[in-house]
């Protein structure tokens, strides 16, 4: 067998490999592949944008992708909002649990107080961080 390597991204081939992640997934959790639903929620002041989360909506688990809030605008809430504009996405969809993971020792706290308990810790994981997965019940 010849076999040939491409080592520049392709989206077309970035969209196949997704493709057939998610089927093999389907076949192993029974979650349809049309359930995985990406959402994005965005706050902003005034016209300027400060920060947003996106989650991914898989059954009735909900997977946060990304949380980000401009370093201009933290300490003002809007992290809590994010999550509290998150969980209100999560009651409309019934939704059971929402989990995620972070490289972020600040982000770590900030989920605990937001309820997420932590589920395991991967010492040195990706770029010689701590990897915290968390889980949050509804």
């Amino acid at each position: 067998m010849n076999i040939s390597f491409l080592t520049k991204g392709d989206p077309d081939l970035d969209k196949k490999i997704g493709d057939g992640l998610h089927s093999e997934l389907q076949t192993l959790s029974r979650i349809a592949v049309t359930d995985f639903k990406t959402h994005s929620i965005y706050a902003f002041s005034g016209v300027i944008f400060a920060g947003g989360i996106i989650i991914e909506k898989l059954g009735n688990i909900l997977w946060i992708d990304s949380i980000w809030v401009d370093p201009k605008f933290r300490d003002k809430g809007i992290g809590r909002q994010l999550m509290l504009q998150t969980l209100s996405f999560a009651d409309k969809n019934n939704i059971r649990q929402i989990q995620l993971n972070t490289f972020f020792p600040e982000a770590q706290s900030f989920f605990s107080n937001c309820g997420f308990k932590d589920l395991a810790t991967i010492r040195d994981w990706k770029y010689g961080l701590e990897c915290y997965l968390m889980r949050k019940m509804l």
